[in-house]
């Protein structure tokens, strides 16, 4: 996925979980969210996680027809919250794309590696059906 769903701002100090560089503000839809520009993920507060998807499946259009196989399984690594520093919890997304997140419970944020936050929001069946018409 690329950046165009959101509005890219200034360094936010943190670094990103995955690779280390250093995370970007950024908006989606007017929710913050936070995008590395290196791999492309994606640090999101569970309270605007909806919203981005919706976002996202706004811009990215037409829902994918099947869902490739996931590219990780829990506990295949472990990665520091860039908000506390402690150990985000790897675990099957319950929703649509077939994903694990990464979770900070203690500070509500989710991370999402590169492509996920694109599977989850055009997942076959994710979207409404007057969207798929």
């Amino acid at each position: 996925m690329g950046l165009q769903a959101f509005d890219l701002f200034d360094p936010s100090g943190w670094h990103c979980p995955s690779c280390r560089a250093a995370l970007l503000k950024a908006a989606a839809g007017g929710r913050p969210i936070q995008v590395c520009p290196a791999c492309h993920g994606a640090l999101i507060a569970m309270s605007s996680f909806v919203a981005v998807v919706a976002v996202v499946r706004f811009f990215e259009g037409q829902a994918l027809d099947v869902v490739p196989p996931r590219q990780q399984t829990p506990g295949d690594r472990q990665i520091e919250c860039p908000g506390c520093g402690g150990h985000m919890t790897s675990h099957n997304y319950g929703g649509p794309g077939n994903v694990v997140m990464d979770t900070c419970e203690r500070c509500e944020l989710n991370w999402l590696d590169p492509g996920e936050l694109r599977r989850i929001a055009l997942a076959p069946d994710s979207r409404p059906a007057t969207a798929r018409a």
